[in-house]
């Protein structure tokens, strides 16, 4: 018997970077969302004193951070079709996809000249 295996056709450096430049923009509004809730915290308790603002402030960054979360695990890896973040329930935001390996700044790094001496 045969095993059928259904191969994919391999994506265009073009259709990489488009792939590759969304992953980034998704990561970039992940780890901003992350960052902001410090500084956004501490201005909100110098300003207000309010206990309640503060909770508000919270319960919009939790929000907002499931919002980040969700589209980043969702984003699939332009090269191999699978989720860039995210094997099984696990998400992992690193700087390569979990399942094939390809770097986030794959489309951006330069190739080195090759030489022909020893």
């Amino acid at each position: 018997m045969e095993e059928h295996v259904e191969e994919k056709p391999t994506p265009s450096p073009a259709e990489i970077s488009q792939g590759l430049s969304k992953i980034r923009a998704r990561r970039w509004f992940f780890f901003g969302v992350v960052l902001i809730y410090v500084p956004a915290l501490l201005i909100v308790l110098k300003v207000s004193q309010s206990g309640k603002l503060t909770l508000s402030l919270f319960g919009l960054w939790v929000f907002v951070l499931i919002i980040a979360v969700v589209l980043a695990a969702i984003v699939r890896c332009p090269r191999c079709k699978e989720y860039y973040h995210t094997n099984g329930p696990t998400f992992l935001p690193v700087r390569k996809c979990v399942h094939c390996g390809l770097f986030v700044n794959a489309d951006k790094q330069k190739k080195a000249p090759k030489t022909d001496t020893p």
